[in-house]
């Protein structure tokens, strides 16, 4: 594929998006990481913000798409802002078009990308098996809560806003069974149970 489009290292797809663009550790993520989705993904930002209400209730799915997509496509429209979007070709539809359109940027640009952050678990498998079978790469498909990390790791937040912003992520996104739990914390080298329930923790 051939396109001028910039690839930063991590991709998110859009459900990742919106988890992250919900904390209160967004603006600092938007100021300090450089990310990348596919125009699949910034199609259904913009499709969100469209169909779900700005005035649902506080606390519904409803509002909590609506804010997420609209903070998120203000940092991709932003020119200032280092983050791209770039075109997938073929492009997929359908309920999983973003995840898939991810994972076809992933296949044919393997080596550009050192994190895919995906909210649903069966695309995070497959794209790690993209990036099992390339060589020379040592790419990760990650749960949303990785941007966080990130951005501690970055120095832009202390270990207290990261544990408290993943705790915000996993009640808003109603991440609160066990397996989500687990998934929510795979990769993560950093203990909040100074700052975290029990019952949000691995």
């Amino acid at each position: 594929m051939v396109d001028d489009a910039v690839r930063h290292p991590v991709i998110v797809d859009t459900d990742a998006v919106i988890a992250v663009a919900n904390t209160n550790l967004w603006s600092r993520i938007s100021d300090n990481l450089q990310l990348t989705t596919t125009n699949v993904c910034y199609h259904e930002l913009k499709r969100h913000v469209r169909e779900m209400s700005e005035y649902a209730p506080e606390g519904t799915r409803e509002r909590w798409m609506h804010d997420g997509s609209k903070r998120a496509i203000e940092s991709f429209d932003d020119e200032d802002q280092p983050f791209t979007t770039v075109p997938c070709v073929p492009r997929p539809h359908g309920e999983d078009a973003g995840e898939k359109s991810v994972k076809t940027e992933i296949e044919q640009n393997t080596a550009l990308y050192r994190f895919a952050i995906l909210m649903d678990k069966h695309g995070r498998r497959a794209i790690n098996r993209v990036f099992d079978d390339a060589e020379e790469t040592t790419g990760k498909a990650v749960a949303p809560t990785f941007l966080l990390y990130l951005l501690l790791d970055e120095g832009a937040c202390t270990v207290a806003e990261f544990c408290q912003a993943c705790g915000e992520m996993l009640r808003g996104e109603g991440w609160t069974g066990y397996q989500a739990i687990q998934a929510a914390w795979e990769a993560i080298p950093v203990d909040c149970s100074q700052y975290l329930p029990n019952d949000l923790l691995p």
